[in-house]
């Protein structure tokens, strides 16, 4: 097996994450519901992410998102100073402005919370 690599790229300030409890419910016919935590990872976790700066910047981030394919999980601090695995899926690459040391990106990515390497 492959060794976990660690995403060490500061994103911009003001990530917001979202913590979503896992659970199983059941209604049942007389108004009786029953709800329990859903599996040993009871808690859904994910980092909408945004990275601004140079090509110079961007590309490696980018090259890191391609290599893991969306399914293959990798370490990362997240805004609480947590180190967990996370896979990311789905991103966009905006070219934002140029001025006079060339052009600016924007890449936006979401982080999620994996549950096994």
């Amino acid at each position: 097996m492959a060794q976990l690599k660690t995403f060490h790229f500061p994103p911009r300030y003001g990530a917001v994450g979202e913590f979503e409890p896992v659970v199983r419910e059941v209604q049942f016919g007389d108004g009786y519901r029953q709800v329990t935590g859903d599996g040993i990872n009871s808690e859904k976790e994910s980092w909408p992410l945004t990275f601004t700066g140079p090509w110079s910047f961007v590309e490696p981030i980018v090259a890191f998102l391609r290599e893991h394919n969306g399914y293959r999980s990798f370490q990362w601090r997240n805004p609480l100073y947590q180190l967990g695995l996370y896979n990311a899926g789905a991103f966009t690459i905006t070219p934002t402005f140029a001025n006079a040391q060339g052009r600016n990106y924007t890449l936006t990515v979401t982080f999620t919370r994996a549950n096994h390497p």
